[in-house]
């Protein structure tokens, strides 16, 4: 791959190919063959479904699909206020569902159940009114990473998640989370008229840190690679592997993935013509619709998010916990939209500067302040778009902050 040339990487088409044919086989052995199905959300519940062999789709994901592959945001939207609901993200795949015959991929199976979440009103009222959609059953959970701790993380927080995670959240919560989750899988025994496997959930944890650390590798490569090897982009498009963990045809696409890396690094591939600055997405969004303007105006490169250090935060160490009480520990805190952790991660990509997307950029804000304060420039944009508005902002920030500043 020359620099400049972005064409996806094989792997990253191997990972896209396989949800697809996924989701074929899965709608066919629930139409065929009467297999259940389950939805839920995001690191919620997926290894208790994959323990109990029952494919499952992660409404954060399928929302995706919908907004950023496909494109079918605005269409979706429209449906939802033509039904009387206030559009959002969270709500696609209920629009959906609401109007299959616009779904991307053929659309979705009905499921067995879908696992809401308390994470807030909004989001459980969707979950709700899609499982009405579906005339299946919903079942929420209390309590998510968004609502987990009462005490103040301690520094270096994201590098305790696989020994010592217990240590950041209440083990009030704990407890009931665990008990929560007994009682679902109790009821899903009863439902399904089979027991449920926990040496299935020890292989299935086991197999993601396998997983976790085949990406931590790669991830490793690519930040400290000169040029970028992988495009902000591909980096993002990668996390689809996130949503079935553990399994071994995840794993295989993970390591394929780790692999083309290596050939990328040792070839000394670059994904963008020029890296002028470094800049780091503190977003958990796809590549911005203002990347293109900041490398083809400015020489500038977006090398990294969120997206692209989260996911070792997954892995757990199950020597020293029970699988489930393991699980309940992540569910409570995977991550936090935190900036000193944003600044090691911009840090550690070699970022000159970070971009947040703030309603008002204008007002000062603690990401602002912690981020300066930690010696990088940091660009407040209201929206990721490409308009006017964004182009001034950009332009601004890069010719007072950027130019002499690398």
């Amino acid at each position: 791959m020359k620099p400049g040339d972005q064409t996806r990487l094989a792997s990253v088409d191997a990972v896209r190919a396989h949800q697809r044919r996924w989701l074929e086989e899965t709608r066919t052995a629930v139409a065929e063959g009467g297999r259940e199905f389950a939805i839920c959300n995001a690191d919620d519940f997926e290894e208790i479904f994959t323990a109990f062999d029952i494919p499952v789709l992660v409404v954060n994901y399928w929302n995706s699909i919908i907004t950023f592959s496909e494109r079918k945001g605005p269409h979706f939207s429209a449906v939802l206020r033509d039904r009387g609901y206030s559009p959002g993200m969270f709500a696609m795949g209920l629009a959906s569902t609401l109007e299959p015959a616009e779904a991307p991929w053929g659309g979705l199976p009905r499921p067995t159940m879908i696992v809401g979440t308390t994470r807030d009103e909004a989001q459980l009222r969707v979950t709700e009114l899609w499982a009405r959609a579906f005339g299946c059953e919903c079942i929420p959970l209390d309590f998510s990473w968004t609502s987990q701790y009462k005490k103040i993380p301690p520094n270096g927080w994201w590098d305790l998640h696989f020994d010592r995670s217990m240590e950041m959240i209440d083990p009030a919560r704990h407890a009931e989370r665990v008990s929560q989750m007994g009682k679902l899988i109790a009821h899903l025994e009863h439902r399904l008229d089979r027991r449920f496997d926990h040496d299935r959930l020890r292989q299935i944890m086991e197999g993601v840190n396998e997983q976790m650390a085949l990406w931590q590798e790669a991830f490793d490569l690519i930040a400290a690679a000169r040029p970028l090897p992988v495009s902000l982009r591909d980096q993002t498009a990668i996390y689809q592997l996130n949503w079935q963990r553990g399994t071994s045809i995840n794993i295989a696409l993970a390591r394929d993935f780790l692999e083309e890396v290596r050939q990328l690094v040792a070839a000394g591939a670059g994904c963008y013509p020029s890296e002028r600055f470094r800049l780091y997405l503190a977003t958990s969004g796809n590549d911005p619709a203002f990347h293109r303007y900041v490398r083809e105006r400015w020489g500038g490169a977006v090398v990294s998010s969120r997206y692209s250090g989260i996911a070792p935060m997954y892995a757990r160490d199950l020597s020293q916990q029970a699988p489930l009480d393991a699980l309940a520990s992540r569910q409570l805190f995977l991550f936090d939209k935190e900036p000193h952790w944003e600044v090691h991660e911009a840090k550690r990509w070699g970022a000159h500067g970070v971009i947040g997307m703030e309603r008002d950029p204008s007002r000062p804000s603690r990401y602002r302040r912690v981020v300066e304060a930690a010696g990088l420039a940091y660009l407040a944009l209201p929206r990721d778009a490409d308009d006017d508005e964004v182009r001034g902002l950009i332009d601004k920030f890069v010719e007072t902050r950027m130019l002499g500043a690398t």
